[in-house]
């Protein structure tokens, strides 16, 4: 089980730098500062920190996490969804990773945020505007918007349009859209509820070939549920 380490650092590239991840994720960590998307201090802090809604950004070892995860699938030109993208930090990150700004359109990828509050949707596209507006340069493939997630987008399709899929909210079982939505070959991670347990466990899906359906158990996790 990964150690969870509530430790304060002088500047933010040494807190990543502190990371237990690969050099991948932690240089698209610091391309993506965390303190242009949290209302509060403390941003050099490994520890969740309030944005509006009374919701929260996450601790930056789990977005560590969920980026590592994910990142065998996160090449130029792939095709992401984001539920509960919440502060917009983890999406703009997807963003850059699979270039939806790139003047090739063979190698601009494309990414859907979809938040429950319409509140944090405007938040988050106001902070991405202000810091990262270059992600915005194509409309068409760089998007938040409100919804649960829990039908997918679009809503209840069954097209296999992701490569990878990231879930920033719990789940009691796993969303049937969702593994419609993703691509054979793709990536799916979310906190998942297990055999009863108490806590929910982060868990990387993986869909083959063949439609069948692989999942891989990481570490127990808190988060707030996903709403339908």
């Amino acid at each position: 089980m990964y150690t969870i380490i509530m430790k304060c650092y002088r500047t933010y590239n040494a807190l990543i730098d502190s990371l237990n991840t690969t050099q991948g994720v932690k240089n698209i960590m610091k391309a993506v500062k965390r303190e242009h998307f949290v209302k509060e201090g403390y941003t050099h802090c490994d520890k969740p920190l309030l944005t509006i809604e009374n919701q929260t950004i996450s601790a930056p070892h789990m977005h560590a996490k969920a980026l590592e995860y994910l990142y065998p699938v996160l090449k130029e030109g792939s095709e992401v969804l984001d539920i509960g993208s919440g502060s917009g930090y983890l999406t703009a990150c997807f963003a850059t990773l699979v270039n939806v700004y790139s003047k090739d359109i063979s190698r601009r990828g494309k990414v859907i945020g979809l938040e429950y509050y319409q509140s944090l949707v405007d938040y988050s596209i106001d902070t991405i505007t202000n810091h990262y507006n270059h992600l915005f340069k194509y409309k068409s493939r760089f998007k938040i918007m409100e919804g649960s997630g829990w039908f997918g987008y679009p809503k209840k399709s069954k097209k296999e349009n992701y490569d990878a899929i990231h879930v920033g909210a719990s789940c009691d079982s796993i969303p049937i859209y969702l593994i419609h939505q993703l691509k054979k070959g793709g990536l799916m991670v979310l906190p998942l509820k297990l055999n009863n347990d108490k806590f929910h466990t982060f868990c990387i899906i993986k869909k083959d070939k063949n439609n069948n359906i692989h999942i891989e158990t990481k570490e127990k996790v808190r988060y707030v549920p996903l709403i339908k």
